[in-house]
């Protein structure tokens, strides 16, 4: 009798678990026949390129996180080519973060990454560099976490981080109203091909939902969303949704042995009021309102942003540069529409670099150093939060500060900061900008009710690029016409500065490396000369004419010793070539001196002769 009922609990424990499992079995079943027939939508970070040893960031990226291509906003990370292979003795950086990261306005060569790069270049001009952006606008920590393992893939050097503006109003910001646990369930679960399939149907079934044809900003629109008072559930929420997310990110860069750098975020502290806060009384709008009664009503309401930001105004005026810092940060963190990243997000990175024994780089601090009175304003920012030129430039110098332990060590590592010099943008990408930011401006919140953007008359060949550009015309043919028209105004600088951004775009040509080491060498920008000219080399060693003009520059820096084994190197190849035999002759005998001779000017003689800087190759390969 104990017997039957045993087997018949058994049986009613296996009636249970078949119950259960069978559901699971049929989804698994599902999910796998929608991936055998090519229904799972994937989009890496990384694809491969259209270029043999090469990889891409992913254009189509962002759509990872909508039900489809139509509710997926038009942003994705820079076009950028990435050595399959990383190459022996290479160093790889990689930058992680949102539209400051990605050098908003200007993209790609405005980014913190390209000026970093155009200092290492300057200073490792016989180093090879890849310093790769991941960073695109609108993501925040979640997006970070999200592909902190497919950037360990690519076997970094060094990972730099510099985020933190868009936890609140983000794409899965804290503004979404989920819980931390619930968005990281939901990336796991957009991956599954049932659920993405889900979604699409959905998406199927309520067009209007699903679609995305605004033609308001991506800022515009993020900021329909619900404001959030300081201190309230959702700012909470924000804190502790960049605090986990960065220890996870961190801890997994520490476990794979990859060396993290964080940076603070800069802002608009001084010309950039509020965006959100309750009116201020008529009396308090006077000119001639005093400090006290400012203070006084603050002392009332302690969270009243405008009267936080009116009282920092004053007393800058007055003089008091430290307490107008204070009152200016309040103003930002009592800010209702949070665009810009409290100063409790500074506070969790610093916390952060601490605890995890990482280097810092103080963004923040470099920026306020080389600011009017020590309070960050227009005199390096755009707007809200984006740095111009000179701001991202003091940006990459603080991330250069911070990695100096990781770089190699020669003399050229004593060189000093080139703020304002040497930018790797042109003239397009500035005035490029300058459209981007006023149809920026022209919206919501910066201008209520919002306006058209029309673009002023473009007269120069410069300004007639730039507006081509903005309204969606190609980066690779426009930048060609730009270096056909500096190569007519034989302004050697500008001209190197464009054919430097068609090389690094297009690194596997060695010819478009080239020129850009001509251009630069007819500029006397000897180190950026050197950079391009060893590129050409590497890219195409059979090729006499890369080992003569590299040979030659090292001669114009007098590094007769570095110039010497590069002719011999031609030598061993082309053993009879007569520039090359010329030009050891010359380096063997300026080395026998005890003390070598100054420069001397090229003679035809010694084979080191004047450059004849050649026409633009035709480029394809890049929009």
């Amino acid at each position: 009798m104990q017997h039957n009922v045993s087997l018949s609990a058994w049986r009613r424990l296996s009636f249970y678990l078949i119950a259960l499992l069978l559901p699971l079995l049929v989804l698994a079943m599902l999910e796998g026949l929608l991936r055998l027939g090519g229904l799972q939508r994937s989009f890496p970070l990384v694809i491969p390129a259209d270029q043999p040893g090469y990889l891409a960031l992913n254009a189509d990226f962002i759509q990872r996180y909508y039900s489809s291509a139509e509710q997926a906003p038009a942003i994705a990370p820079d076009s950028q080519y990435i050595l399959a292979q990383k190459p022996t003795g290479s160093m790889r950086i990689v930058l992680m973060g949102g539209s400051s990261a990605a050098g908003f306005p200007y993209g790609r060569f405005g980014s913190p990454a390209a000026m970093l790069q155009q200092q290492l270049k300057l200073r490792y001009p016989q180093q090879h560099f890849e310093v790769i952006n991941t960073a695109m606008s609108a993501v925040n920590s979640y997006t970070l976490l999200d592909i902190t393992d497919e950037v360990i893939a690519l076997q970094p050097d060094l990972v730099l981080i510099y985020a933190g503006h868009n936890e609140y109003l983000g794409i899965m910001g804290a503004a979404s109203g989920r819980s931390h646990a619930t968005t990281l369930l939901l990336l796991k679960l957009r991956k599954l091909a049932l659920v993405q399939a889900a979604e699409q149907l959905y998406a199927w079934f309520n067009p209007a939902e699903s679609a995305n044809h605004s033609s308001r900003t991506l800022m515009a629109t993020m900021a329909q969303k619900q404001q959030i008072p300081f201190d309230s559930t959702l700012y909470q929420v924000g804190l502790v949704q960049f605090d986990t997310n960065l220890r996870l990110i961190l801890t997994q860069f520490r476990q794979a042995g990859v060396p993290a750098v964080l940076s603070t975020l800069a802002a608009n502290e001084a010309d950039q009021p509020p965006f959100a806060s309750a009116a201020l009384p008529e009396a308090l709008l006077q000119n001639n309102i005093s400090l006290t009664a400012l203070q006084t009503f603050i002392d009332e309401q302690p969270q009243h942003a405008i009267a936080h930001y009116l009282l920092a105004q004053r007393l800058q005026q007055s003089g008091q540069y430290s307490q107008a810092l204070s009152h200016f940060t309040q103003a930002s963190d009592y800010d209702a529409l949070r665009f810009r990243a409290p100063s409790a997000i500074n506070q969790i990175i610093r916390q952060l670099s601490t605890e995890f024994n990482l280097a810092l780089a103080e963004g923040q601090q470099q920026l306020r150093d080389a600011s009017p009175d020590g309070i960050i304003g227009n005199s390096l920012m755009l707007e809200h939060l984006h740095p111009n030129a000179r701001g991202y430039q003091l940006l990459a110098e603080a991330f250069l500060q911070a990695i100096t332990d990781h770089l190699p060590t020669t003399d050229a590592a004593s060189l000093p900061l080139t703020s304002g010099l040497l930018s790797p943008l042109h003239q397009v990408d500035l005035l490029q900008a300058e459209h981007k930011i006023a149809r920026l401006k022209a919206d919501f919140p910066f201008r209520i009710p919002a306006r058209s953007y029309i673009a002023p008359e473009a007269r120069t060949v410069p300004e007639q690029l730039a507006q081509q550009f903005s309204q969606g015309g190609n980066w690779l043919q426009l930048s060609q016409a730009l270096l056909q028209h500096y190569q007519q105004q034989q302004d050697a600088p500008a001209a190197a500065t464009v054919a430097a951004q068609l090389a690094d775009a297009l690194p596997y040509r060695a010819d478009i490396a080239s020129l850009a080491g001509q251009f630069y060498f007819a500029s006397q920008i000897l180190p950026l000369a050197e950079y391009y000219q060893r590129s050409a080399l590497r890219l195409a060693p059979d090729d006499a004419q890369h080992y003569l003009m590299l040979s030659r520059t090292l001669y114009q820096q007098q590094d007769y010793q570095a110039a010497l084994p590069v002719v011999e190197a031609l030598l061993q190849r082309y053993p009879q070539h007569s520039v090359g035999l010329r030009q050891q002759a010359q380096l063997q005998q300026l080395l026998s001196r005890s003390t070598p001779k100054s420069q001397e000017p090229y003679h035809e003689k010694d084979g080191f002769l004047p450059y004849r800087i050649a026409a633009a190759p035709a480029v394809t390969g890049i929009d």
